[in-house]
């Protein structure tokens, strides 16, 4: 059943990044059971055929972002979901690539891979427009798609299409000119292996293969462990795909957003105690260093020190919706029992106790819901009922899309649409007025360094909002002035009196703002 090795040791020494495959048939309960069963197993999960209400609003998971297409006045049929505690890698829409309903692109990333990974998701449907020529999606939208030799490439889709190349038994070929043409152009390869069957048609009690997975050739030893794993049973005559991206491991930094610290759990007593306990000794070390930087860095190494012994991040982890019960698993155990019956023995008995089973556990599933949404709103008091946005809200994430430059080009790196960014709100402010005397100490009479000014810039600093990448909150650091309040006006002191901020952040200051202020305002404006 599985193509390469799971337990390949060398996977120990590789960054995985876990993908999941499936076809939902538009039904929420598929869905529902698909990311059920991809918690805490896969990074990624590719979905065809995805159900969708007005304004695309699909099904929401505690662990997963979705991405879709930027389509407007139609139902996507494909989503892909990330899981929020991926670390090691970044994914982005890539709806500068391709824009549909019926097919997406992501780009794969992360700081040491030389290129992108491209992952396109495809449902290959027939067009809705009677007078289009082009009547598939194959046709239609990834026809169109050129890349260069060294984009690395991976496609994964519910083609329908049928083909020798991955089924033996077929000897008609049906809807693959097109599919053909462009993996050969691109020089892919089959991820899937041959001969396994992956769509049971219950009805006509016959197998095919309908969902497939290509990659580029730079790609296809990066693939490893395709397979179809029979314990995920999605109540559908579709079998649920998985199969792993292997990397090269390399060093990531932690991801901010993923890992805030929870300060709801930390014992500020001892924190204090410690910060207390190593103030003459920080308070010796300081007067020593002669450089403000050294300063900075020696007072900012010394509070992240305390933090990791007493502040603790928090994890984000998997929960299942809260209407699942102990009665959906063993009905859904059953099911599967029953189904694994059927494939072994294909007669009309195995295949009437399936339907029975399947309806009885779809009936299940909305009546528990529906007592369970009901039960919430008869019970919920006060504060309560505003839980109600929570379970009717939308969890689509619209992801930064592609910038184009001055030079008309089109950027889609993160880094690069900062950077563009950025050239397009500064650049030309920065130009009109260079007035280097605006800059120099001795235009601007500083006042003195009020300490009840620092104490003010400090304590009224939303306590959510985070100094840097670090995620470490002005909550964390107002604690922190409580415990060493000396070693924090003296450090600012010393930055504010001498001047020590950047020369631009000071211009731009100066320059955009109504205010009149004093040294240390000025200093509270540019670091809140």
């Amino acid at each position: 059943m599985s193509q390469n090795n799971a337990n390949d040791e060398s996977f120990a020494n590789m960054l995985n990044i876990r993908i999941l495959q499936h076809n939902c048939a538009r039904s929420t309960q598929i869905m529902h059971a698909c990311m059920k069963f991809a918690k805490n197993k896969t990074d990624i999960v590719i979905l065809q055929e995805s159900w969708m209400r007005d304004e695309n609003i699909t099904i929401s998971h505690s662990l997963f972002i979705c991405i879709k297409s930027n389509v407007q006045n139609t139902h996507v049929k494909v989503l892909i979901f990330v899981a929020k505690n991926a670390k090691k890698f970044t994914c982005t829409s890539r709806s500068d690539i391709v824009n549909s309903e019926d097919m997406q692109a992501i780009s794969i990333a992360n700081n040491k891979i030389q290129r992108e990974i491209l992952l396109f998701n495809i449902y290959n449907e027939k067009s809705q427009n009677a007078d289009d020529e082009q009547s598939y999606t194959i046709e239609r939208e990834l026809a169109k798609v050129m890349l260069n030799s060294e984009q690395k490439v991976i496609i994964v889709e519910d083609f329908n299409a049928h083909y020798s190349w991955w089924n033996a038994k077929i000897s008609n070929s049906i809807r693959t000119k097109a599919l053909i043409n462009w993996v050969n152009l691109h020089k892919c390869n089959l991820i899937n292996t041959s001969d396994i069957d992956i769509y049971h048609s219950y009805s006509s009690q016959l197998s095919s293969i309908l969902d497939l997975a290509f990659a580029s050739k730079n790609m296809r030893n990066h693939i490893k462990n395709w397979h179809i794993d029979e314990n995920a049973d999605t109540e559908f005559n579709h079998e649920v795909i998985l199969f792993t991206i292997v990397m090269k491991k390399m060093k990531l930094i932690e991801n901010s957003l993923n890992a805030s610290y929870n300060l709801q759990k930390v014992d500020w007593k001892d924190f204090d105690e410690h910060l207390q306990k190593m103030k003459d000794k920080m308070m010796i070390k300081m007067q020593r260093i002669t450089s403000l930087k050294a300063k900075v860095i020696y007072l900012m190494k010394c509070i992240k020190n305390t933090v990791k012994l007493f502040v603790f991040k928090q994890w984000i982890c998997a929960k299942s919706k809260f209407w699942w019960n102990n009665e959906l698993i063993e009905m859904q155990k059953t099911l599967l029992s029953k189904k694994r019956i059927w494939k072994r023995c294909r007669n009309n008995d195995a295949w009437a106790e399936i339907v029975q089973m399947r309806n009885s556990y779809h009936d299940a599933i909305k009546l528990i819901k529906n007592q369970f949404w009901t039960n919430f709103l008869n019970n919920a008091e006060e504060k309560e009922v505003f839980q109600t946005y929570k379970f009717t809200k939308s969890w689509l994430i619209e992801k930064l899309f592609s910038i184009q430059n001055l030079q008309k080009e089109l950027k889609t790196e993160f880094n690069e649409k900062c950077e563009t960014f950025l050239k397009a709100m500064y650049l030309s402010s920065l130009k009109m007025q260079t007035n280097e005397e605006l800059l120099s100490n001795e235009s601007i009479q500083w006042s003195r360094v009020i300490k009840g000014k620092i104490k003010h810039a400090i304590n009224f600093s939303a306590f959510r909002k985070a100094l840097e990448s670090d995620d470490m909150s002005f909550a964390i650091i107002q604690q922190a002035y409580k415990s060493i309040l000396k070693i924090f006006n003296l450090v600012y002191s010393d930055l504010i009196e001498n001047n020590y901020h950047s020369k631009i952040c000071l211009l731009v200051a100066m320059q955009s703002s109504r205010w009149l202020f004093t040294d240390s305002e000025i200093y509270n404006c540019l670091y809140q």
